[in-house]
């Protein structure tokens, strides 16, 4: 498999490939017939060697202990993965499909026809929280539709990132770390009045040269090491950024985590911004407005005990919005810009809940106008 989602999700529309043996390729006739097909694979990066009798469906904790037979779970004795997927193709003893919740290189082990006589049971029953938790998907993406449709409405496009070219995103997203923005532009502009926005150009700055440049940005020797590191890891790339969107997503965030000075949200920022991949950025304006329209938005955690939403990592909040918005580079853009623009403008540390376009819908809010009201 090629070019699969770095998380798993059925509504995923990435175009994967399912590469299969020339010597099979005779069989493949007559799929094309089909718009569906179900594929079985094996998950072959698991790699407990205890399987777990009873677990919790998709981890988490919320969800009643069952028997993994009962659950979907990857660790299991046969370590055996079903999905259906939308065939959009066929390219010889290639099969072009979407939907496909598998990593790259997985080995895949059969393909058979989706039929849908033959697959679609009416009368066909689930425990309850199997309901529940389907019920709670479809909410919480029609929360985020609505949320997005709001604030898009409120403060129009963003037209984000503020940038002139893919490299000048780079250095502003890890420049923009403990400062305002307004200083980042400052120090982006001393690099431009030295000619050095470039990745060669910095690598023959001096560190102290590179730190002077930067002064305006704030701990600017810090991130005079960090710019420093960023080249390093593109001339690994051989400074190639447009062939850096060809790569596989997960192992390009792995990466870009390994680099000095890259956290996740410098991570996701570059992936999405610079190289344009489907990721959601997650920051302080993001949590903000998860944590005061509903706790009850995001699941519990084995990593974060609390029910609290601020005990939650960070993989909690992406994964809330990843798995139940599309992936769309320029949906996934406008959105984090927005929360952005309303972190600052509206739901900020102290929020203006009077007049907020999300009033209605957030649970804070809400409350913050009902205490107002008896005061």
């Amino acid at each position: 498999m090629k070019e699969t989602p770095n998380k798993p999700h059925w509504q995923l529309d990435i175009v994967s490939d399912l590469v299969i043996d020339s010597k099979w390729a005779e069989g493949l006739e007559g799929l094309g017939g089909f718009s569906h097909i179900i594929v079985l694979f094996w998950f072959d990066r698991v790699t407990e060697k205890d399987v777990p009798l009873k677990v919790h469906p998709m981890h988490k904790e919320d969800l009643p202990v069952t028997g993994l037979f009962a659950t979907r779970t990857p660790n299991r004795p046969n370590r055996i993965g079903l999905t259906v997927v939308k065939l959009l193709r066929r390219e010889g003893s290639v099969l072009k499909v979407t939907g496909l919740d598998a990593l790259e290189g997985t080995p895949v082990l059969d393909i058979k026809p989706y039929l849908r006589s033959g697959e679609l049971v009416p009368d066909a029953t689930e425990p309850a929280w199997a309901q529940e938790t389907q019920r709670e998907s479809a909410k919480s993406s029609a929360i985020l539709q609505e949320i997005y449709r709001r604030l898009l409405r409120t403060y129009g496009p963003q037209h984000w990132w503020p940038a002139d070219e893919p490299f000048e995103v780079m250095i502003g997203a890890i420049l923009t770390q403990s400062t305002a923005w307004s200083n980042v532009e400052k120090a982006i502009s001393n690099l431009k009045k030295a000619d050095a926005m470039s990745p060669p150009a910095l690598r023959q700055l001096s560190l102290k040269e590179l730190a002077a440049l930067l002064r305006p940005s704030g701990y600017y020797t810090v991130k005079a090491r960090k710019l420093k590191a960023l080249v390093d890891w593109l001339e690994y790339h051989n400074d190639d950024l447009s062939r850096l969107s060809a790569e596989d997503t997960d192992r390009l965030r792995q990466e870009r985590l390994g680099v000095y000075g890259v956290g996740d949200e410098t991570a996701d920022s570059i992936l999405l911004y610079a190289i344009g991949k489907p990721v959601f950025v997650i920051d302080a304006y993001t949590r903000r407005m998860i944590d005061r329209v509903g706790p009850y938005l995001l699941p519990s955690s084995s990593r974060a005990e609390s029910r609290k939403t601020r005990d939650k990592p960070y993989a909690d909040y992406q994964g809330f919005f990843v798995q139940n918005l599309q992936p769309d580079v320029a949906v996934f853009n406008e959105y984090h810009a927005l929360l952005v623009r309303h972190g600052k403008q509206t739901c900020s540390k102290v929020p203006l809940c009077p007049g907020c376009c999300l009033l209605d819908i957030c649970k804070h809010g809400m409350a913050s106008m009902g205490e107002n009201r008896q005061s």
